[in-house]
């Protein structure tokens, strides 16, 4: 008897959200190609960093969590807008520009891979913007104390 109490006391606690734990759901929701389960996941995610001591392993865990809906925003693009395979300045204001500045190396990264369209306006992917982002987001929480 006393071995199942520790099992279940085991398996209790494996089972706690934690910032390793979360950062790998919202990963193993990316590699499933699961928008539901990942959006699901950044609400676990927003309800336990409030629980987080403030320190570097809570803002590298703001980190992940921002990625996350930056991930999500570009990810709703491409499943809601008609023409999703591309967004630009009009149908995602500002989003370019955001990831831009927040993420070293986006916009040498996406510049392979933007389209000007007939009106001088540029295209950028949503695929590879998001595949960008995945990587990020694999990466974040690597580097938490």
């Amino acid at each position: 008897m006393p071995i199942v109490a520790v099992a279940l006391v085991f398996f209790a606690a494996a089972r706690v959200p934690n910032d390793v734990t979360i950062r790998k759901e919202l990963v193993d929701a990316v590699k499933v190609n699961d928008l539901h389960r990942f959006d699901d996941t950044i609400e676990r995610a927003e309800a336990y960093i409030d629980t987080m001591p403030v320190g570097a392993k809570r803002n590298a865990f703001r980190r992940v969590i921002l990625t996350a809906h930056d991930i999500s925003r570009v990810w709703h693009f491409a499943e809601s807008d008609p023409h999703g395979i591309y967004y630009d300045d009009e149908r995602l204001p500002f989003y370019y520009e955001h990831l831009a500045a927040d993420y070293p190396g986006y916009a040498k990264f996406i510049a392979e891979y933007r389209q000007i369209d007939r009106t001088g306006l540029p295209q950028y992917p949503t695929r590879e913007t998001r595949s960008f982002l995945e990587k990020r987001l694999e990466n974040t929480g690597r580097k938490s104390p």
